[in-house]
């Protein structure tokens, strides 16, 4: 009989989970969340191989598409000093 109410309490607690959850999936994304850029890139990650160079690519160019703030905002407050050396060796890369 404790077997017979253990279960039957796992039970009901695995439908209170479920029901929990359900409202949560079942809720439309938002439209800015759904951009035809990662549409398609969700449509390459898709196939058995997972995330190959083909779905990473897509993927990053959708990040980079829907990106909303075009406009660059401060990390800190701290500003690193540029020095000369720091500069010709990147113009040497160029």
């Amino acid at each position: 009989m404790r077997q017979f109410i253990i279960a039957a309490a796992i039970a009901l607690g695995l439908v209170a989970v479920w029901a929990v959850i359900l409202p949560l999936t079942a809720q439309p994304a938002p439209a800015q969340a759904t951009s035809p850029a990662m549409s398609k890139a969700m449509f390459l990650c898709r196939g058995a191989s997972g995330i190959d160079r083909t779905c990473a690519a897509a993927l990053a160019k959708a990040l980079v598409l829907d990106a909303a703030d075009p406009a660059p905002s401060r990390a800190s407050d701290r500003i690193c000093p540029v020095e000369q050396q720091m500069l010709t060796s990147l113009d040497r890369r160029g």
